[in-house]
C-alpha cells in the first residue's frame, strides 16, 4: 500500500465517522437505535422507520427521551475527537516514513584497480591525438601475441616471465591480483587463447611515447582451481569449465618503449 492511499484511507475512515457520531445527536437521543442499525444491517433501517412512523403518535416520549440520552451525546463527541486526533497522527507518520532519504556520497566503491594503471593525461599541450591508420599490421599481430603471452604467464603465476610483456606498473597489479587468489587458496587458469576480433580504438602519444588502446575480444578455457584439493577431489574446480571454452572482451593499452618493444601498460574490462 503506497502513501497515497494510506491517506486517501484514513480521511474516509475520518468522514464516515463524522456523521456516523453527528447523526446520533440530531435524531435527539437516537444515538443507541443507530449504533444497532450499524452493526446489524437491516436492523438500521427497521428502527429509523419505527421511529418515523411513531413521531407524531408518540410525541410526549420523544419530549422525554433528550434527558436520558446528554451522557451519550457527549460520549459521542469525544469519539468523534479521538477520531479525528488519529487520523491526523496517522497521516503525519505516513508522511514522516515515506519521505525519500538524500543519497550517501561518503565514498567510492567498486573502483577497478587496473583503472589506476591507466597512462596519466597530463595536459591536452603534451597529449596528441594520432589517427588509427598509424598502427600497422606488425604492431597489430605483436599485440595479438602479447595477449596470448601474458595470459599463458599469468596462468602459470610466473611473474619474472610476466615482466618481459608489461610496464613495472602493470607488473605491480598482476603480483597483487595473484596474492589476493593465493590468500583465496584458489588459482586463475587462462588456456587456449583463440582472438576473435580487434579494434584500435586510440592512438596517441605522450611526451614523445606513443600509446595505442585496442579493444581486444578471445575465446579460452577459463577457471579456478583450488590449491587444497587434488584433481578429481570434489571442489577441485572452483569456478569455470577447464575443458570449455568462453569468451571474454577487455581494452588493453599497450606503450611503445624507447626501444620499439609493445608493453602492456594498462586494462580495462
Amino acid at each position: 500500500m503506497n502513501r497515497t492511499t494510506v491517506i486517501a484511507t484514513c480521511i474516509v475512515v475520518t468522514l464516515i465517522g463524522v456523521p456516523t457520531l453527528a447523526l446520533p445527536e440530531a435524531k435527539d437521543g437516537s444515538g443507541v437505535g443507530y449504533f444497532s442499525g450499524l452493526w446489524t444491517g437491516h436492523t438500521f433501517f427497521g428502527a429509523t422507520s419505527s421511529y418515523a412512523q411513531t413521531t407524531d403518535t408518540e410525541a410526549p416520549a420523544a419530549e422525554a427521551a433528550p434527558s436520558h440520552t446528554r451522557p451519550e451525546s457527549s460520549g459521542s463527541a469525544g469519539i468523534l475527537l479521538i477520531l479525528l486526533l488519529l487520523g491526523v497522527a496517522t497521516i503525519f507518520y505516513f508522511l514522516k516514513i515515506q519521505r525519500p532519504s538524500l543519497p550517501d556520497f561518503s565514498g567510492i566503491t567498486g573502483r577497478d584497480p587496473a583503472i589506476d594503471k591507466l597512462p596519466k593525461r597530463r595536459s591536452s599541450a603534451a597529449r596528441q591525438q594520432l589517427s588509427v591508420d598509424s598502427v600497422t599490421s606488425t604492431d597489430k599481430a605483436t599485440f595479438q601475441q602479447l595477449l596470448t603471452d601474458v595470459q599463458k604467464a599469468w596462468s602459470k603465476q610466473d611473474l619474472n616471465e610476466l615482466r618481459q610483456f608489461v610496464t613495472p606498473e602493470m607488473l605491480n597489479y598482476f603480483s597483487a591480483a595473484l596474492a589476493d587468489n593465493t590468500s583465496q587458496d584458489i588459482q586463475n587458469h587462462v588456456e587456449d587463447v583463440v582472438l576473435l576480433r580487434a579494434e584500435i580504438l586510440e592512438v596517441w602519444t605522450e611526451q614523445g611515447t606513443v600509446y595505442v588502446t585496442a579493444g581486444l575480444r578471445w575465446s579460452a578455457r577459463d577457471y579456478n582451481l583450488s590449491l587444497t584439493k587434488r584433481p578429481g577431489e570434489r571442489g577441485y574446480i572452483v569456478e569455470g569449465n577447464e575443458k570449455t571454452a568462453t569468451e571474454s572482451g577487455e581494452a588493453w593499452t599497450f606503450v611503445q618503449s624507447p626501444d620499439g618493444k609493445w608493453l602492456l601498460s594498462a586494462i580495462q574490462q
